[in-house]
């Protein structure tokens, strides 16, 4: 059981940190005040207090901090309170459901290497030698 928590934890975290700066954001920020009003004492302001800060991820991105913070926030609270698992599992179906094209990308280079990324629309690419392999070139 503890590993089923563990993973519905994890995947309402996921969905919630998502949301945070998208159009889901008051949804997913209601969904979850529904959640934390169920804490009780000191951990329901400290949540409170947390929902209201957001992420400082910029649109779009994932803070993986965030998301481990409210992971564990949401398995402590399933953990003392199973009947939460209706709440939790409606965040985290709220990305799947409205959202059904959130795309993950991570792109990297070393060395010289360059990226050029697009994740919403078209990438046109110029034909011909740019300056620098040119003088790169022997």
């Amino acid at each position: 059981m503890n590993q089923e928590l563990a993973e519905l934890a994890a995947s309402g975290a996921t969905a919630l940190v998502s949301a945070m700066g998208t159009d889901l954001w008051n949804e997913a920020r209601r969904l979850m005040s529904g959640v934390i009003a169920r804490a009780h004492g000191s951990r329901r302001r400290e949540l409170s207090a947390a929902l209201e800060r957001g992420s400082t991820a910029t649109r779009g991105a994932v803070d993986a901090a965030a998301v481990d913070f409210w992971t564990e926030a949401l398995f402590q609270l399933l953990d003392r309170n199973p009947a939460l698992a209706q709440d939790v599992i409606a965040l985290a179906t709220l990305r799947t459901e409205q959202r059904p094209d959130v795309v993950v990308q991570v792109n990297s280079a070393t060395g010289s290497g360059e990226v050029f990324a697009v994740q919403h629309g078209d990438q046109h690419f110029a034909s011909g030698l740019r300056s620098r392999d040119r003088e790169e070139r022997p």
